[in-house]
């Protein structure tokens, strides 16, 4: 069923100016969502031309996961060393694959893991699967947000640093809101086809103007809209 969300005349507002600023983004899942998995834990703390260095390295070096589950520590972390962290990404990413095994074994069930992941994902709402994803330990909520959205095209928002910023400063979370708690508040205000837009154009937003320190006020598109700009939240986060 489509969850129907009437979005505030704050938040419309601050959607058309980013809209009409950086364009509408357009999502192109690509429903490998342990790809998109690894992907992202291969990200973590590094460049995406790095990370994407890494995980091209990986799939070259062992074509499956389960070929990635089964090799030695050592030998998936010199596949991954040119994305940074490797000892510590390597059983980080065997530990996601030998866990989602055990669930698969224990349902009985013979897929690949690609497939049995991509499974019990369409079976879950996005909310159970948000859920669903961060009780694989070490998966976090930003994590498993960006495997629902970029690759299955869901509407669940991930809450990275600039979206957090950018979203307090102009009053779309409380100034005490966390980026867990983050995921829940625009689970409430923002209409599905919404999510994927003003994800990126808010991080584009925070990129380009809306720095973590002297933010741009002066040539600030949403500065009509915005609470930090009126002197309401105190100083830069």
């Amino acid at each position: 069923m489509t969850i129907s969300i009437t979005p505030s005349t704050h938040l419309a507002r601050i959607y058309e100016l980013l809209i009409d600023t950086y364009g509408e983004p357009e999502n192109k899942p690509d429903y490998d969502p342990l790809g998109g998995l690894v992907g992202t834990i291969l990200s973590q703390h590094t460049s995406d031309i790095n990370s994407g260095r890494a995980y091209q390295q990986l799939v070259a070096t062992l074509p499956t996961w389960e070929e990635v589950r089964d090799a030695p520590t050592h030998e998936v972390a010199e596949a991954i060393r040119s994305g940074g962290l490797a000892n510590i990404k390597a059983p980080r990413i065997k530990n996601t694959l030998h866990t989602l095994t055990e669930w698969q074994q224990s349902q009985g069930g013979t897929k690949s893991l690609s497939d049995y992941l991509y499974d019990e994902l369409t079976q879950r709402s996005p909310e159970e699967g948000w859920h669903y994803l961060r009780s694989i330990p070490g998966v976090g909520p930003k994590t498993a947000a960006c495997v629902l959205m970029f690759n299955m095209g869901l509407a669940v928002m991930p809450i990275d640093t600039h979206v957090h910023r950018v979203s307090k400063r102009l009053g779309l979370i409380g100034s005490k809101v966390n980026a867990d708690q983050s995921h829940d508040v625009f689970a409430r205000i923002t209409p599905p086809e919404w999510v994927y837009p003003l994800h990126v154009n808010l991080i584009r937003h925070g990129r380009k103007i809306c720095h973590a320190q002297r933010p741009e006020c002066g040539r600030c598109p949403l500065y009509s809209e915005c609470l930090f700009a009126r002197g309401d939240q105190g100083q830069p986060i």
